[in-house]
């Protein structure tokens, strides 16, 4: 009676386990998820959002003005991307594997010839997990008649 006993008490507490619905798996590349997740974030400006919907919370920053960790990156960049003079142009995305590069134009105010970025993002799972950033000023003339962009 006993072992029936314990028998019955392991079905029961294995049966949520058994039948509970598995974790979604992530159907987006790394290069979709980045592809919406900077759209959203970098032209629509919908900053919080965008890192509430697509960044884990654990995010990993190496940008050294920006704390780590997605409230810290909420907190950086909200009050800088409402201005209506900054705004970004993504000129390419280019994915490999869990790593995406974004070469962008962005402009901190009007008139500015602007600045040349390239963020990397590491994903997983459908998350931004980590990000590294390099930012070049556009320069009134080049040497060359190439553009940066």
């Amino acid at each position: 009676m006993r072992k029936l006993l314990i028998g019955a008490v392991l079905v029961l507490a294995m049966g949520p386990a058994v039948s509970a619905k598995p974790a979604a798996t992530c159907r987006l590349t790394p290069k979709q998820v980045v592809t919406r997740f900077m759209t959203e974030f970098y032209v629509e400006k919908h900053v919080r959002h965008a890192f509430e919907t697509w960044v884990a919370p654990g995010y990993i920053q190496h940008n050294p003005y920006a704390g780590t960790g997605r409230d810290a990156a909420i907190a950086f960049l909200e009050p800088f991307l409402q201005s209506p003079d900054v705004r970004y142009d993504i000129k390419r995305i280019i994915g490999d594997g869990p790593l995406v590069a974004v070469h962008s134009h962005g402009w901190m105010k009007a008139g500015d010839p602007g600045v040349a970025v390239i963020d990397i993002l590491r994903v997983e799972q459908c998350k931004v997990v980590e990000h590294w950033d390099v930012v070049q000023p556009v320069p009134a003339t080049s040497a060359n008649t190439n553009t940066m962009f």
